[in-house]
């Protein structure tokens, strides 16, 4: 079964309101812009026929594949596919349905060069955080490296934060890419993002939309002088450059990241 990626909906970098766009919930293989799913059944199986795949595609085999969560935008296959298309990386992904424990997806402080605010991780005991883990070449980590200037890559030791392919396969580490910029808070409180699943958390969720009017009210609140009218002005000023996302990032920052705990 093949899946056009359009069939996903707007990549959020076309619009930011969507964030963190559609995520499937099940298993896939992102070819390009396609995404074929992958069929249910043990992990163990899954695993095999995505390396008889893999060699059938002729590129890098399992062995060869890092595994990374993809728990914001990056699990969207209308987000993904485009920062694979003008690279010279091959935009074959396996993206397989997983869970992480004792993390939680919540905003970042700080704004993407296309105006969304995106997620990041923080340390959650107790919380099961529904992830995809993407399966990864050293190529494709460089793209991806430089896609998120805004984060750092980190290895998570599966000691310290448990990360499994379905519900049978862990993994002695991962992947993630964590903020460089902190948690925003409002109300003293990170904002968990609305539309991940994450069994046991404790955090109040709210949806790009929410946190954008949030951020609007701050700049408008430290900026008297050049208020902003809403979110499509917001937008506007971002997609002009009339509003450096620099300027709306140190605006957040302002804000700390309190005594959040990063992983």
């Amino acid at each position: 079964m093949r899946i056009e990626g359009g069939d996903f909906g707007a990549a959020p970098v076309d619009d930011p309101r969507c964030y963190p766009g559609q995520i499937p919930d099940y298993s896939y293989l992102l070819v390009g812009d396609a995404v074929h799913p992958l069929e249910a059944g043990s992990t163990g199986r899954l695993l095999d026929a995505l390396g008889d795949s893999l060699l059938r595609l002729g590129v890098a085999p399992l062995e060869d594949r890092r595994p990374v969560l993809f728990y914001g935008s990056n699990a969207a296959p209308a987000q993904f596919a485009r920062k694979y298309g003008a690279s010279s990386a091959d935009g074959v992904v396996p993206a397989v349905l997983g869970v992480v424990d004792g993390l939680d997806a919540v905003y970042s402080s700080h704004v993407s060069p296309y105006g969304a605010v995106p997620a990041t991780l923080i340390a959650s005991p107790g919380t099961s955080l529904s992830v995809h883990v993407g399966l990864l070449h050293d190529d494709q980590l460089g793209v991806l490296d430089r896609t998120e200037p805004n984060y750092h890559r980190r290895t998570l030791s599966g000691r310290d934060y448990r990360a499994s392919l379905g519900a049978d396969e862990a993994l002695d580490s991962s992947t993630a890419y964590l903020s460089r910029h902190g948690v925003l808070l409002l109300d003293g409180a990170p904002r968990r993002v609305a539309g991940i699943r994450a069994e046991g958390s404790s955090l109040e969720a709210a949806t790009e939309e929410t946190i954008l009017e949030e951020v609007i009210e701050l700049w408008n609140r430290d900026h008297p002088g050049e208020p902003l009218a809403g979110t499509t002005a917001y937008l506007k000023a971002i997609r002009t450059r009339a509003l450096d996302p620099a300027d709306v990032t140190a605006t957040l920052r302002r804000r700390g990241r309190g005594d959040v705990r990063w992983p």
